[in-house]
């Protein structure tokens, strides 16, 4: 068999191990125990299953627990030494006992975390070959970092010479240790220690500490988390962390740390406590328990500003994400978010839990990433495909700096391997880059616009004092008005092309919550990411109420990659009223064969309270044989004929179907839904609102309207943008009134008054349009081309209406008049019945333009022969328009 050569230690495999042990504690100094000989050793079954990692072995003989091998190694050390976390839990009753070394299961485990360790021996002493030992050495100096939360009842711990964990990690270089053991700082070693490393040996005298060992072995990183707090300690020789790096014997470039070291002050730091480190390495490693424990931790700062979230991000743990919520947008020293850190190490499944935090950038320089720098730039430069994905709709476009964008970094990247899919994916980013110069092209002539309508106005209230630059340019109105029109036509023009460049999608509209974009980019309802997820769930994770009622029609039940639905997102990050919108879907499982309520039983105890949510009863209609075809997928509310749900069909995609149960209601109720039905299936016109089925069961007392489905009303409209202080323009004002004048146009030529017209009965269609809808009291016009009935909503109401007078067409006219002053004005022109019948004239409408103040006006003539008819409005805003 042949030998091996390992730390300049001959070790054959097979052979008694004691001789290589012996000749490695000559070499650092070391004193063994006398009875460490292979005969000597006790290991007993619990020890062996520990050390292979095989839970049921040591389940069988846990009655072995508290027994040592003869050297003070249990079975906890064993499981320790092989990282075998699930056997640490099983054993956990013995963390505190110490072999013959007095060597701790936490010292065992990180002296093997690391190759270079000249401490770094296998105890395995049955390897038959050097295949076998290089691969059990392989597995042995893995990173077993994620391991230590279990074991803090060790933290402090020393050898006989004074060694702690802390040391160890300085020595190896492991900094992510390092900041999980900061408790450990300030302690310095007890007895003399000699190390030989490439030929080389060091002594380390009595009174070493960890930021000493560091500075040695050239470990900038673990030297700036120590700094604060071992900083000006010395040794027994007197010699500071600076000396240490100044006098050592290794080669390398030990700039960074002689730098660090260079102005090495005295007054130190305490160490932070052991909770909250041990809560960041809760995070880090996943431990659940040990979040829960320690959520008064939620929020800490450790070395660098770093917090529990950016550890969990970095190292892939999504199940301590859903605990640290309060951390998300949280930054540390450098301007790093968790998102960052996810994305630099292709955490992908982190990056989809965590796209809240899209859009921020770093304050600092780090390695060649300048300030500035995005997650979607570190994406790119990693050649992270799906993550770049991700981020693509919330951060294409922004800059660092330097000026680069992701698309640079794709170019440019140091890392080999094939980017093409990366780039090809990033190679139209620059366009968004436009935006911002065809938004500065579309404010100018916006500025010229409004000095010009100005001037224009002036020029009409002072003709006989026209401004003196409209004077040499233009005398003439008529060339003015030109002007004018030309510069709104260049400025749509701009619009339409800063748009097209932009290229956002539904799911970008939803990150920005705009309801206004969302409603315009309704058409790309169903679209997916690259992670399988809709518009919906993307608002459903957010926690945006608003904008779940609005897609919920049109996304209700699809899954994404994983087979989450929009509820099980909501569920997921605790978003009770988004949840209690999506019930429909709580019968759907992902892939894994969970429900939204497995999802909700996952959750910690403070967000659990969902769960009873997750069973309410949703009560819905049982459609008759006829609507077979149509699956309801929600509930979009209640009016005073019947309840609306959203529903899908084959045929017809998505609708909505209205469910009027009308057995117990007034005579006059069922008489105006029957007109309705009546009404409704002969009427098709691009304004008024479509029904594809109406299905009457008086058996049952219940009718069945299916129509198409709308994403709003004007009413929503007007009160959010009246919420938002964001008036109505001129232009989306006479598009409004030319297309509800169409639908009325058509519906009066088909003999018909609308009778309720208000901003309630306006729907706005998933393009946009303004359809005109609910013709529950619809009325067809007799003969007489006039009727007496009252109906109506009081304030939309014209005045012959309420003096009982008979009327016609010309109400619909009125209350168009009502609600084009209502979107010019945020206000209804007049407050109450009594000023409707009264001879004033609504208040005069200032800032508009004066032919649209002059037609809502004659729509709002108190005598009906006064008002415009419907195709009179289409004509007169065509004639406007063209001018």
């Amino acid at each position: 068999m042949n030998p091996i050569v390992f730390r300049n230690v001959q070790y054959t495999p097979g052979l008694d191990k004691a001789r290589t042990f012996s000749k490695l504690a000559r070499m650092f100094g070391f004193s063994l125990p006398t009875s460490h000989s292979r005969s000597a050793l006790s290991i007993t079954p619990l020890m062996k299953a520990a050390l292979a990692g095989d839970v049921e072995g040591v389940r069988a003989n846990f009655d072995k627990v508290r027994k040592d091998d003869g050297t003070g190694g249990t079975a906890l050390m064993y499981a320790a030494r092989g990282g075998h976390v699930s056997c640490m839990l099983t054993c956990n009753k013995k963390r505190e006992v110490h072999d013959g070394w007095k060597w701790s299961a936490l010292l065992n485990m990180v002296n093997r975390n690391n190759p270079n360790n000249p401490f770094h021996f296998s105890d395995k002493v049955d390897a038959k070959d050097a295949k076998e030992w290089a691969t059990l050495l392989k597995n042995t100096v893995k990173s077993h970092t994620r391991y230590i939360s279990l074991l803090e009842a060790e933290v402090g711990m020393q050898d006989k010479r004074g060694w702690t964990a802390l040391m160890f990690v300085a020595f190896n270089g492991k900094a992510d240790c390092a900041r999980l053991l900061l408790s450990e700082a300030g302690k310095q070693s007890t007895k003399g220690c000699a190390i030989t490393l490439n030929g080389n040996m060091v002594i380390f005298p009595p009174g070493t500490t960890a930021l000493m060992l560091a500075a040695n072995y050239n470990h900038p990183e673990i030297v700036e988390l120590l700094l604060p707090y071992e900083q000006g300690m010395e040794d027994s020789e007197g010699h500071t962390a600076k000396w240490h790096a100044c006098s050592n014997l290794w080669g390398g470039d030990f700039t960074q740390v002689r730098k660090l070291l260079e102005n090495e002050g005295t007054e130190r730091a305490p160490p932070p406590s052991k909770e909250p480190l041990m809560f960041l390495a809760s995070a880090m490693t996943g431990d659940v328990d040990g979040i829960q424990k320690n959520l008064s931790c939620v929020g800490y700062r450790g070395p660098n500003g770093t917090t529990a979230l950016m550890m969990a991000a970095e190292n892939g743990q999504t199940d301590s994400i859903p605990f640290l919520e309060k951390e998300l947008g949280m930054q540390d020293e450098d301007g790093w978010t968790a998102l960052m850190l996810a994305a630099l190490n292709g955490k992908t499944d982190c990056v989809r839990l965590l796209l809240s935090e899209a859009g921020k950038q770093t304050t600092k320089t780090w390695l060649i990433l300048p300030p500035g720098t995005t997650a979607l730039m570190i994406a790119a430069c990693q050649n992270h495909l799906e993550i770049v994905q991700l981020l693509l709709p919330y951060e294409r476009g922004m800059t660092n700096s330097k000026g680069h964008t992701a698309q640079w970094y794709a170019n440019n990247s140091d890392l080999t391997g094939d980017f093409s899919q990366v780039r090809k994916l990033l190679e139209n980013e620059d366009l968004e880059c436009f935006s911002q110069l065809n938004q500065e092209c579309i404010n100018e002539p916006s500025v010229e616009v409004e000095s010009l309508e100005k001037k224009s106005s002036s020029s009409k209230n002072f003709p006989n004092e026209i401004k003196k630059d409209i004077s040499n340019t233009h005398t003439d109105s008529d060339i003015l008005k030109k002007e004018l029109a030309d510069q709104k036509a260049r400025i749509l023009a701009l619009e339409e092309e800063n748009a097209r460049l932009r290229g956002e999608s539904l799911i970008t509209a939803v990150n920005g919550e705009d309801l206004k974009a969302i409603r315009r980019r309704l058409d790309q309802a169903g679209q997916k990411d690259s992670s399988g997820m809709t518009a919906l769930m993307h608002a459903a994770s957010r926690g945006q109420t608003e904008v779940v009622r609005l897609l919920r029609p049109l996304e209700a039940r699809l899954q994404d990659g994983r087979g989450w639905t929009a509820l099980m997102h909501a569920v997921g990050r605790g978003h009770e009223e988004c949840a209690g919108l999506l019930l429909l879907e709580r019968d759907l499982k992902d892939g894994e064969g969970r429900t939204a309520e497995d999802v909700a039983n996952g959750l910690p105890d403070g967000k659990k309270k969902i769960t009873p949510l997750l069973r309410k009863k949703v009560h819905l209609p049982d459609l008759p044989d006829e609507l077979s075809s149509f699956q309801l997928t929600g509930k979009i509310g209640r009016g005073a004929f019947g309840t609306v749900f959203s529903a899908w069909s084959e045929e017809h995609g998505n609708c909505a179907l209205k469910v009027v149960e009308y057995e117990e209601m007034e005579r006059t109720i069922v008489d105006s839904l029957r007109r309705e039905m009546g009404t409704i299936p002969s009427l098709e016109h691009p304004h008024v609102l479509r029904y594809h089925r109406v299905h009457d069961d008086p058996d049952n007392g219940t009718a069945y309207l299916v129509m198409d489905w709308c994403s709003g009303t004007l009413h929503d409209e007007v009160r959010g943008r009246g919420e938002r202080g964001e008036p109505f323009r001129d232009e989306e004002v006479w598009r409004c009134l030319r297309e509800m004048a169409s639908g009325l146009a058509y519906l009066h030529e088909k003999r018909y008054v609308h009778r309720d017209l208000k901003p309630e009965n306006v729907l706005l269609s998933s393009d946009g349009r303004c359809v005109l809808g609910d013709f529950g009291l619809a009325r067809a016009i007799e003969n007489s081309s006039r009727t007496k009935t009252t109906a109506g909503t009081p304030l939309y109401m014209a005045p012959e209406i309420h003096r009982g007078e008979k009327y016609d067409k010309s109400v619909d006219v009125w209350a168009l008049g009502v609600m084009g002053y209502e979107m010019c004005t945020h206000a209804l022109p007049f407050e109450n019945v009594a000023a409707v019948l009264n001879e004033t004239s609504a208040p005069s409408l200032e800032g508009r333009p004066s032919d649209l103040a002059a037609l809502i006006s004659q729509m709002l003539s108190k005598d009906p022969k006064d008002r415009p008819t419907a195709h009179d409005i289409i004509n007169n805003i065509r004639c406007i328009n063209s001018e």
